[in-house]
């Protein structure tokens, strides 16, 4: 699979509006009132402009010009620590599952997996049934 395009979006703020200018793409920025809709906008934007569907490519955001530099340091690190602590935490329950789908194919009953893993017994029983 090719790599994705990555575009970078600088976010400012003008009066209630969060406006984001996509580097690099002539007429590529929007706005909106609520920050938790821009990337949403952006996206239809980029899909519309570049005839691509709207998760064709990655957005990278630049908040610096609201938060500065050391805010933007801080929130990457911080999405870079959230993203790592999901990977962890699937690999954990793929992990667990197939604990408990050992356990159980060793003739261990459901509530000493459930023991053994620290979850209720039913926990375990609609974990192994699904």
């Amino acid at each position: 699979m090719a790599e994705q395009v990555k575009y970078t979006v600088t976010v400012t703020r003008e009066g209630r509006w969060w406006v984001g200018v996509v580097a690099g793409v002539s007429g590529a920025a929007t706005e909106t009132s609520r920050l938790a809709d821009l990337e949403i906008e952006v996206r239809d934007l980029l899909a519309g402009l570049t005839d691509q569907d709207d998760d064709a490519f990655e957005l990278q955001w630049d908040l610096s010009a609201v938060v500065g530099t050391d805010g933007q340091t801080m929130w990457e690190a911080f999405v870079a620590e959230r993203e790592a602590l999901d990977a962890a935490r699937q690999r954990f329950e793929a992990d667990r599952l197939a604990t408990l789908r050992a356990l159980a194919s060793a003739g261990v009953s459901v509530r000493d997996s459930a023991a053994l893993v620290d979850l209720s017994h039913q926990r375990v029983a609609q974990l192994l049934h699904t």
